[in-house]
């Protein structure tokens, strides 16, 4: 890498891409969720606010947080296509640094980065994830960053790597680390400090989507439809009520629609503490990562009980894998580390 070009270590999940990258000293990160839609949106009626309207060859997509129309995905295929390489650029752009050439650090899911029958990279994936940022694109009135170089990682097991560097864990321990995400359900088995990968897991059928899904129907069936990123918030933000009558117009469902979604929620949880106990019997420690890290994670401590404060829910879980990759990759140290900050809902993680 040349000193002048800035490198960023990118999550891009299904639902949110999860961007970090150290500025002065300072490592930050950036949570943009996914909600694109085809053909471009007019110009803000407010100074200051911004208008994402890109191109892909011929065809024209604009960022929408709160449209019903986003286009899906939660979906393997993802990873490889438009929406992907749209994923990527917005993200960049929120990150309110200048454009400029870069490089990026992205991911793959676990079972699309390595082979399941025998641990290895899938090189074929790994290359077409990689052409995939590649390709041109543009965006309307504005300038992007020039991606020179792209780097594939596996998602999932890099996100527990300085927790695994500073528990004392020694060459005979086992750690499963669980990672809940959008659209799928990563799991491995790490010896050691990372001394060796022993199994890899993956379900591409297990994920929040199956709570978000079930929450923007019931949220239709309300009068009010809505797009991930606004179920996506009413499942996290369940607990407000304020929030709540906030996006659900009939409110005479609200108590309904929140019981309902509770039970989605147990149901994500219990299948991935049967595929976890499935898969790993019996490890040492287990790490929880991922978006949907706190809707698992009672299911997960019933189901390794035995194991107590050994089952770990990161800090952070969202964007955990994007910060210890930043960690893995920098050129330069770290003084202080910045709360993850999640775009278009202005919070932190």
């Amino acid at each position: 890498m040349t000193a002048t070009r800035m490198k960023f270590a990118i999550d891009d999940g299904s639902t949110n891409v999860k961007i970090s990258w150290i500025e002065n000293g300072t490592l930050k990160t950036v949570v943009s969720p996914n909600s694109f839609r085809k053909d471009w949106k007019s110009a803000a009626l407010l100074r200051g606010q911004s208008v994402y309207n890109y191109t892909i060859g011929t065809t024209k997509y604009t960022y929408d947080a709160t449209s019903d129309k986003a286009l899906s995905t939660t979906h393997i295929d993802y990873q490889y296509d438009d929406l992907n390489l749209l994923a990527v650029h917005h993200a960049l752009l929120l990150t309110g640094i200048a454009p400029c050439e870069v490089e990026v650090i992205v991911t793959l899911p676990i079972t699309q980065f390595y082979n399941p029958d025998d641990c290895q990279r899938n090189e074929s994936r790994i290359e077409a994830k990689r052409r995939n940022l590649m390709r041109d694109i543009s965006l309307n009135k504005g300038e992007l960053f020039r991606i020179a170089d792209v780097q594939v990682m596996p998602e999932s097991l890099p996100a527990a790597l300085s927790h695994l560097l500073n528990s004392n864990v020694t060459e005979f321990t086992k750690s499963l680390v669980i990672d809940c995400g959008g659209t799928t359900l990563d799991m491995g088995v790490i010896v050691g400090e990372f001394d060796d990968v022993s199994a890899i897991y993956g379900n591409n059928e297990i994920g929040v989507a199956m709570v978000t899904d079930a929450t923007r129907k019931l949220l239709a069936a309300a009068d009010s439809d809505s797009s991930y990123l606004v179920a996506n918030e009413l499942i996290k933000r369940r607990h407000d009520s304020e929030f709540v009558k906030s996006v659900i117009n009939d409110e005479s469902r609200i108590e309904e629609i929140l019981e309902r979604v509770e039970i989605k929620i147990q149901e994500l949880g219990d299948q991935v503490a049967y595929e976890a106990k499935k898969f790993a019997k019996n490890p040492n420690r287990v790490y929880l990562v991922g978006g949907g890290a706190h809707l698992i994670e009672s299911a997960v401590r019933e189901t390794y009980a035995t194991l107590g404060d050994r089952v770990v829910t990161i800090e952070n879980p969202q964007s955990a894998l994007s910060r210890e990759i930043c960690l893995y990759h920098a050129d330069s140290g770290v003084e202080t580390v910045a709360a993850p900050h999640m775009a278009e809902v202005g919070d932190d993680e």
